[in-house]
């Protein structure tokens, strides 16, 4: 009788199980840029100029370029699966995450004078 009436009040009382994923939470790509990106990329996605010294490659989210061919999709997927010596993020983000960031990137390679 005890069980039964603790779980009745726990179920009165909202709780979950542990597989709830909660309530939603806003996406912030510029808060997971800063995390997760910037390092590399610089804050501006141009690429951080310490880093390229050693990793010449890093991507410069500004060059012409690549505005020309990147898309949304093109970079969620670089982001998911990574690319050369960039770490793939797809296990670390979810798969809304990735497309926010995707399109954080693409407008920030358009910010301050881009195509």
């Amino acid at each position: 009788m005890l069980w039964a009436g603790l779980l009745s009040a726990l179920a009165v009382g909202g709780c979950t199980t542990g597989d709830d994923p909660g309530p939603p939470v806003p996406v912030d790509p510029a808060v997971i840029y800063a995390q997760m990106c910037a390092r590399c990329h610089g804050a501006d996605g141009r690429g951080d100029p310490e880093i390229r010294k050693t990793l010449p490659t890093v991507r410069d989210f500004h060059d012409p370029e690549f505005l020309a061919r990147a898309t949304n999709d093109s970079i969620a997927r670089t982001i998911m699966a990574g690319k050369g010596q960039m770490p793939a993020f797809g296990t670390a983000l979810s798969v809304p995450k990735i497309q926010e960031l995707s399109g954080y990137v693409h407008r920030l390679g358009r910010a301050h004078g881009g195509p």
